[in-house]
């Protein structure tokens, strides 16, 4: 569900995405972030790697989304949730995480990137759910 357009790519609220580039381009495994247009985005991180990332402002973001989101950008690496009042389905986060993409809040992105495997990063709260569903 779009937080404030029932269009594709749901743009942000605020019509620009300074927060986040802001916080990004000053993480420590960052050196280098471009804009695509639509809140699609190259990072490189300083190991080398490119990932191709999207930020969305959904109220909801679902497995439903993230086809949508796929079908309209092509292969992403990660999805990130770019709000406060926004998040994610644990469906989604495991099909995304099986898929090899990440499904984060901007803070939990943060947090990922420090891993090579940054599409397995789960919070604690969200490896209990995933050990109690069988996920893990």
């Amino acid at each position: 569900m779009a937080a404030h357009s029932a269009i594709f790519p749901w743009p942000s609220h605020y019509g620009h995405y300074r927060f986040f580039e802001g916080q990004i381009i000053r993480h420590g495994k960052v050196a280098s972030l471009k804009s695509e247009g639509s809140g699609a985005y190259q990072l490189t991180r300083t190991r080398g790697d490119a990932l191709r990332v999207f930020i969305c402002e959904c109220y909801a973001f679902g497995i439903a989304e993230y086809f949508e989101t796929i079908e309209q950008l092509g292969r992403l690496d990660a999805v990130i949730i770019n709000s406060a009042w926004c998040g994610y389905s644990p469906d989604a986060k495991r099909h995304c995480r099986d898929e090899n993409v990440g499904l984060f809040s901007i803070g939990e992105f943060m947090g990922a990137l420090h891993r090579d495997d940054h599409w397995a990063y789960l919070t604690d709260k969200e490896e209990e759910y995933f050990r109690k569903q069988g996920w893990l």
